[in-house]
């Protein structure tokens, strides 16, 4: 399939495309095909199906609860209290016994 390059997108359009994309949980470039799809007169098949190679798929993405569970684990280690979480066994500063 050929790659198709469009410019001068105003911001409102912009805005538009990634609000959809947002609302239906598709990639940007799915908004696209599908309006063009649909404005072209083709219609047919929707874009609710990623193929397995879409990098937005593969990708992965943290549900809201996720992001939270992730930020609170985090927490635990800006409350070190000042020793480092990994030691150097190797002591270079002092002599040999």
């Amino acid at each position: 399939m050929p790659d198709i390059l469009v410019r001068n997108i105003d911001d409102a359009l912009a805005e538009r495309i990634k609000a959809i994309a947002r609302e239906r949980g598709w990639s940007i470039n799915e908004v696209i095909v599908h309006v063009l799809r649909h404005s072209l007169g083709f219609g047919g098949e929707d874009v609710t199906r990623r193929e397995i190679h879409d990098v937005a798929e593969l990708r992965g993405t943290w549900n809201p609860n996720e992001s939270a569970a992730f930020r609170k684990a985090l927490e635990a280690f800006e409350k070190v209290d000042g020793t480092p979480l990994f030691a150097d066994t190797k002591k270079t500063d002092q002599a040999p016994k």
